[in-house]
């Protein structure tokens, strides 16, 4: 069976925080798409690396956020859970009534 999950960088537990940054919003959304590729890439080579490939139906393309949402088996979710640099989960499932 497979289902949906969603995959995001878990994030680091940091007391100090930075003070904003001026940029553009040009130099910004190049960051973001850079950021959002950089995560795509890091998930697809995990996935690899743990033969889950044959696992995944589905994996969505790079986009600005640092997301990856994918039709996998609940295999594939275990494995992304136990990863340190990952915080994944199933989306909730809505039923509707029309």
């Amino acid at each position: 069976m497979f289902i949906e999950i969603i995959v995001m960088p878990r994030e680091e537990r940091s007391s100090a925080r930075r003070a904003p940054e001026r940029r553009g919003r040009d130099v910004l959304a190049r960051a973001w798409q850079e950021e959002g590729k950089a995560f795509h890439g890091a998930v697809l080579e995990f996935i690899k690396a743990h033969h889950l490939l044959g696992a995944v139906k589905w994996m969505s393309e790079p986009g600005m956020l640092p997301q990856v949402t994918l039709i996998a088996s609940e295999r594939v979710l275990e494995k992304l859970k136990s990863e340190p640099r990952f915080e994944a989960g199933r989306s909730l499932a809505l039923n509707l009534q029309t």
